[in-house]
């Protein structure tokens, strides 16, 4: 299983917990746009390190790793849409709920890995 790194998850959680917006720039497909125009220095440094996944997901979109990363995700979607959040990638609702969703994949791999004989 090819998961994205653990901390990603957290970020993006942390990100969109802050209402930072985030989205690849439309002439510049290698950069990213975030929204306030200026972000914490923390959150720069880390959206940084991570670029080229964070670039990956906003690009390509997200696909959960396993059933239980599946559910957590549409769940976090459908609670943000309740609460009439957007829920287009890069957004916070969908930024929450991608980071959950992998971290939700990093728990059931650790689970699945301490099963095995």
């Amino acid at each position: 299983m090819n998961l994205p790194p653990r901390s990603l998850g957290a970020l993006l959680v942390e990100v969109g917990v802050a209402g930072v917006e985030l989205s690849s720039h439309p002439s510049a497909p290698d950069r990213i746009r975030h929204k306030p125009p200026e972000l914490q220095s923390h959150f720069a440094a880390r959206i940084s390190f991570y670029k080229p996944d964070v670039l990956r997901l906003l690009q390509s979109g997200f696909t959960p790793a396993d059933a239980e990363a599946a559910y957590v995700l549409g769940e976090r979607l459908g609670i943000a849409e309740d609460l009439g959040m957007s829920t287009a990638p890069g957004s916070p609702g969908w930024l929450v709920a991608v980071g959950e969703s992998i971290e939700a994949a990093w728990k059931e791999a650790q689970n699945e890995a301490g099963n095995r004989p």
